[in-house]
């Protein structure tokens, strides 16, 4: 017996799909950030390190959130 699939559901799987696959990729890009701000802070000079502690903090709660939403 055949199954009926309803394009409405295809369409929201396909949009999950998709979703998720973006988020994927932001991931990786936040990662990516990431690693980059804690390199700078490690060789930037003491009075930076508030400025550049804070955009760690900032990208590390945006990662948090991304990949909650997984």
């Amino acid at each position: 017996m055949a199954e009926i699939i309803h394009l409405r559901d295809a369409l929201q799987a396909r949009r999950r799909q998709r979703e998720q696959e973006h988020l994927h990729r932001c991931v990786e890009v936040i990662e990516e950030s990431l690693k980059i701000q804690v390199e700078e802070f490690a060789h930037a000079p003491v009075n930076e390190w508030p400025v550049r502690a804070g955009k760690i903090r900032k990208l590390s709660e945006v990662l948090e959130y991304t990949t909650g939403l997984l």
